[in-house]
């Protein structure tokens, strides 16, 4: 069993306290671009899902049981439901 000094215990601490800091600062900035491209591949699907539904005349529209006015609202809305879930969007309704 080899023995170490003190000076060579805390030199060797001090490496590994800074390594755990920037070990942490690496998982949070990993974790901040993981947020920001969720929300950038959220809002370009919002802007896909607006764009499709505008597309659509609006008796289609009234089909589907949604207003023009709607449609930006619906598309960004975080409401969990299966209804438009094939468009992306959801719509809290209890005739579901």
């Amino acid at each position: 069993m080899v023995m170490h000094s003190a000076q060579f215990s805390r030199r060797t601490q001090g490496i590994n306290a800074e390594a755990r800091l920037q070990s942490r600062w690496l998982m949070r900035l990993v974790a901040a671009l993981a947020k920001a491209r969720s929300a950038v591949q959220s809002e370009l699907r919002a802007r896909r899902d607006a764009a499709e539904l505008a597309s659509k005349d609006d008796r289609m529209l009234r089909d589907i049981g949604i207003s023009r006015s709607e449609i930006d609202s619906l598309v960004r809305r975080p409401v969990a439901g299966a209804r438009g879930a094939h468009l992306g969007w959801r719509h809290n309704d209890s005739r579901q």
